[in-house]
């Protein structure tokens, strides 16, 4: 029994979609945007290539995921499948991109909680600053997939492992194809378990990471959420509407990833380590993750209202320009004449 061409079909959908998707949203940005979104338009934009590279960087994977026992059998059903090495590092660069979403998000909504609540704190973000907070997302990334290599790599006792599910349910010889693999322990002959320490150590690692983001994406968000409602705020009614707009746009744009990313990936991290069997049912994990870099910037398309209304026709694209309004930059000027 081969992999289910639903699963390849969503796969193939979904980074379609991606790709037009993030395109359009591209030149929204360049024609829609300008200086009204001041810097945060540089983290947009870098945040919509990120989702067609990790679009592409999925497609070149297919990852197929079932777990097994004390395990997690990840393989690539690409092209580089039967290309052991290559694929190991593919597979590698698609779970260190799940980390660069990650704290990108994070970064997102520090950038937000600066421009609303500390705006005298935005010069963090001028010039060429602004590409700084790249540097703590490849940081994670960088961390999170030499993690994944090291500690989750292919070894001959995994092979062994997973060799029996592997030929049964996929049709696939385990030692022809390029694999990562989580074992947390195996049983020896007693029936003791046997901790696989550095998968372990591996595990936690990335647990650890995605709860950092997550709880700096939550104290961010109230913080600016608090202030946005807060009318005793000196800020003008189009640059208040329009921080909300970012503010519930990333929102959005973080719950996405919550229901197709953080939570899937957590269960799959943790299930394992009570020995639940999902089988096949791991592969909902791959279908949710490639379904993000498709759904996120249909979110932006639609709860941006200048977008959304060029997209639908409401504005002609003669009025492009003269429709620009300044959401940070106006708002510090304005506040900076009245110091």
């Amino acid at each position: 029994m081969a992999v289910s061409p639903y699963l390849r079909i969503c796969q193939f959908s979904c980074f379609f979609i991606a790709i037009i998707a993030n395109t359009v949203l591209l030149y929204l940005i360049k024609i829609r945007a300008g200086s009204s979104f001041g810097r945060y338009r540089i983290m947009m934009i870098s945040f919509s290539v990120y989702a067609i590279i990790y679009a592409t960087i999925e497609i070149l994977t297919l990852p197929v995921m079932h777990l097994h026992g004390s395990g997690i059998l990840f393989y690539v059903n690409s092209i580089l499948k039967h290309h052991i090495t290559a694929g190991v590092l593919m597979s590698t660069l698609y779970c260190g991109s799940f980390a660069f979403c990650i704290s990108m998000l994070a970064t997102h909504f520090i950038f937000r909680y600066i421009a609303v609540c500390r705006n005298n704190k935005l010069y963090y973000f001028e010039g060429n600053k602004v590409y700084l907070w790249l540097l703590p997302p490849a940081i994670l990334f960088t961390i999170w997939g030499s993690s994944i290599f090291f500690n989750f790599g292919p070894n001959q006792l995994k092979r062994d492992y997973f060799r029996n599910v592997t030929m049964q349910l996929y049709d696939e010889d385990i030692d022809k194809v390029a694999f990562i693999a989580p074992l947390y322990y195996v049983h020896g002959e007693d029936g003791g378990r046997i901790f696989q320490f550095p998968d372990l150590f591996g595990a936690f690692l990335s647990c650890n990471i995605m709860s950092l983001c997550f709880t700096t994406c939550l104290v961010c968000a109230y913080k600016t959420y608090k202030k946005l409602n807060d009318f005793s705020t000196q800020m003008s009614k189009r640059t208040r509407a329009l921080n909300k707009q970012l503010f519930w746009t990333l929102g959005l744009q973080t719950l996405l990833p919550c229901f197709t990313q953080y939570m899937p990936v957590g269960l799959i991290f943790i299930l394992p380590l009570f020995e639940i069997e999902v089988g096949k049912a791991g592969n909902l994990v791959g279908v949710t993750c490639c379904l993000y870099p498709a759904m996120d910037p249909l979110i932006a398309l639609f709860m941006i209202d200048r977008f959304r209304n060029y997209i639908l026709g409401k504005e002609s694209p003669s009025t492009t320009k003269s429709s620009k309004v300044s959401a940070v930059n106006s708002d510090n000027h304005s506040s900076t004449g009245k110091k």
